[in-house]
């Protein structure tokens, strides 16, 4: 045998297989599989014949490594089909890629391959992507292709549905989709009854697979519908509609097979489906690209989805007696319940739109809806890592002296009091405890001694109304006992320091005062921080490296993250072993689209976020009870107005106006001049500044919210 050594940096090579070879190996359909034919033809419909596998990957939906381990497989059982030649590196070790391809390097670990030009001329002279378009005759012989094809992916998506399922008896591994039934056009996946499914049908010459729900009669124990068992997936993927793993789908033309009003209003024996339609030639064939476009999505996204979609009504079924009833069902404005539905879903969400809408009002009432506890962040240019998570501050001691402490920025201090409430460690009275307690001291000062040494000293209350405990020393050394200080160590045990004299004072409070922690049904509280005009602050400078746990997937031990200041934090800190959000911890953030701040955030920080877009139209219920006498006008001139502001080039509806500014009319007694003059003028004076014609587009801004040039045609006469 042949032995063709080439160098570790050498991507080129002598071609070790002729033309003719080439044909005979392409013709061998008991040698070509699927997975090696659709990956030879991807490379080929390239420009040139050349691509990176990373490029390939993000074009057809895969991943680099399938496409990488397709290349290898092949070009390893074509070495050992024609047995009379190996190519090793200079160091030993055998490369197959050159076998198939020339490469090149283009960048780090990223390299550039091209078809051979034996293998090229071949694939041409048997015309062949047309040549290996699939010939589907049945369902059944559809599913037994995907069944083979999608390879050890069927062990994946068994072992993610038997943890969704509760580890029940696990079902064949063998197969993804199962088929045992002539009569019908459809399959769903092995195991499947009454949860979200892997659905795919063949139909009048058209494939539709994706996401099934399945109102069919199963008989079961409890006897519930099939409505009440797949109710909750139908609503989960409702809630989830926003979500980057649904949006992703829907970009590629999946879609629902009915209505949105007849999918949450579903009726039995009826099979409804997110998916998408791929149809067949006269022929009834399919491209080996369109066939791999379904088994790289049963693959990838729409296991994605479909995991998402089955852990949210894991959620809906467990919680949801508890949690959505208290906080969702409870809720019946249209607009409210959706964003209710989509921060539940998603944890994290932004709520975008024209300014002047309601968007910080929205989310204040949605955390009053949810019983939620609730802190507003205004962002700013200015705003940093020290300021939301951790940083040294100066402080000053008894003494006058200056020096620096970590303190906790305000969203860890947040998350330090969710993480109580979860752990069921939050003092109910602590506020009206330690007034009581430093209102007592303040008249008279307190001897305590230390546990251990019995080291005396005693306690008065500073300026700040924290404690300060006196050494009985001849130094009469002073230490202060914080507010905080004394809280956490109230509620957890643990003390961040001074512990000999924290413990003395906690264990005074605790015998002298009647504390009470709070019911064990707080365990179950939510915490919501709105971050107002998120996009207003460097988002980067603000997180650091809680970039990884504000993703909703991270939230728990599994987001821990080790902070800059780690090193300097004490051992009874709960966040010493790294920070991490607690999953009773919600966010929100308001951003106005017309900021020249939004470029500010960036693609992977959206991508951790549900949004959600308020419309101005959509918030016109704020006036109730508060422009009366002037509603109905107000309406046709927000109407109009916002319409001509569509019609400015380079305007859409970011621009609109909010209804909100039309509160104002009752500070003026409905003078609609004065709103426009003292207030709306100058706002969309700003968005026009640059503008060669801004003058002349302000007026016909006015014109239009005076209801003249036709915007209204009730009120032409203006």
């Amino acid at each position: 045998m042949e032995q063709v050594v080439v160098r570790s940096d050498d991507y080129n090579s002598k071609s070790q297989v002729t033309k003719y070879e080439w044909l005979e190996i392409l013709s061998d359909d008991n040698f070509m599989t699927n997975n090696y034919k659709y990956v030879l033809s991807i490379f080929f419909l390239e420009h040139e014949h050349k691509a990176t596998c990373k490029y390939l990957a993000e074009k057809y939906n895969t991943s680099p490594s399938s496409i990488s381990g397709f290349v290898t497989g092949f070009s390893r059982v074509v070495q050992e089909r024609l047995n009379r030649f190996e190519i090793t590196t200079e160091k030993g070790d055998k490369t197959y890629w050159l076998v198939t391809m020339l490469g090149k390097k283009v960048a780090r670990n990223l390299f550039e391959w091209t078809l051979r030009n034996e293998l090229v001329e071949a694939m041409m002279e048997l015309d062949y992507i047309n040549a290996n378009a699939i010939k589907i005759d049945s369902i059944g012989h559809l599913v037994s292709l995907i069944n083979k094809d999608v390879g050890g992916f069927k062990k994946d998506f068994l072992i993610a549905r038997k943890e969704l399922v509760g580890n029940q008896k696990i079902t064949n591994s063998q197969l993804l989709f199962k088929y045992d039934s002539e009569d019908r056009q459809w399959a769903i996946n092995e195991g499947a009854g009454t949860e979200v499914q892997y659905h795919i049908y063949l139909s009048n010459n058209k494939i539709g697979y994706g996401l099934g729900f399945n109102t069919l009669y199963v008989r079961f124990k409890d006897e519930k519908t099939p409505i009440e068992y797949i109710k909750p997936y139908m609503d989960a993927f409702i809630a989830l509609r926003s979500s980057n793993e649904i949006i992703k789908l829907t970009d590629r033309d999946f879609a629902l097979s009915t209505s949105d009003a007849n999918f949450q209003n579903p009726v039995e024996d009826e099979h409804y489906l997110f998916g998408r339609i791929i149809e067949l030639d006269d022929a009834q064939q399919l491209s080996l690209i369109d066939y791999y476009s379904i088994i790289n999505d049963l693959k990838g996204d729409l296991f994605n989805a479909y995991k998402k979609v089955f852990e949210f009504a894991n959620k809906l079924n467990l919680n949801g007696k508890i949690a959505t009833q208290k906080t969702q069902q409870s809720i019946t404005h249209p607009l409210l319940k959706e964003i209710s539905e989509l921060l539940f879903a998603n944890k994290n969400l932004i709520l975008t739109g024209a300014p002047g809408t309601g968007k910080t009002y929205l989310a204040k009432t949605l955390a009053e809806e949810w019983g939620a506890k609730y802190e507003l962040i205004q962002f700013h240019p200015s705003y940093d890592y020290t300021d939301f998570v951790e940083g040294l501050r100066p402080v000053q001691n008894e003494n006058g002296e200056v020096g620096f402490e970590l303190r906790d920025g305000s969203f860890k201090n947040f998350c330090k009091e969710a993480l109580k409430y979860k752990n069921n460690q939050q003092l109910s009275n602590f506020e009206e405890v330690y007034q009581r307690f430093i209102d007592d001291i303040s008249e008279s000062a307190i001897d305590l001694t230390t546990p251990s040494r019995e080291s005396p000293f005693s306690i008065i209350v500073n300026s700040r109304e924290n404690i300060t405990a006196v050494l009985s020393s001849e130094t009469q050394r002073q230490i202060t006992l914080t507010k905080p200080l004394i809280q956490n160590y109230l509620e957890t045990g643990k003390s961040l320091r001074w512990k000999p004299y924290l413990t003395s004072v906690c264990d005074y409070i605790e015998e002298n005062y009647d504390l009470r922690m709070s019911d064990t049904g707080d365990k179950s509280k939510k915490f919501i921080i709105i971050l107002d005009e998120i996009n207003r602050a460097e988002i980067s400078k603000v997180l650091g490296e809680l970039f990884f746990s504000i993703d909703p997937g991270y939230r728990g031990d599994s987001g821990r993250v080790t902070t800059q200041y780690a090193n300097l934090q004490t051992d009874e800190d709960v966040f010493k072993k790294g920070f991490y959000i607690p999953d009773n911890v919600y966010i929100i953030g308001t951003m106005n689209d017309i900021d020249r701040s939004v470029e500010s955030f960036d693609f992977a920080m959206r991508r951790r976020f549900a949004w959600k877009e308020i419309k101005s139209e959509d918030r016109l219920s704020m006036w109730e009870g508060q422009i009366d006498d002037w509603e109905e006008e107000a309406e046709q001139r927000l109407i109009a107005l916002n319409k001509a502001i569509e019609s400015v080039q380079g305007w859409n509806s970011a621009y609109h106006v909010g209804p909100s500014y039309f509160l104002k009319l009752a500070n003026y007694d409905g003078d609609f001049d004065k709103l426009w003059t003292y207030h709306l003028e100058s706002l969309l004076f700003e968005y026009l500044r640059g503008y060669p014609d801004a003058e002349q587009q302000i007026q016909g801004l006015k014109d239009a919210y005076n209801l003249q040039l036709g915007f209204d045609d009730d009120h032409n006469d203006g």
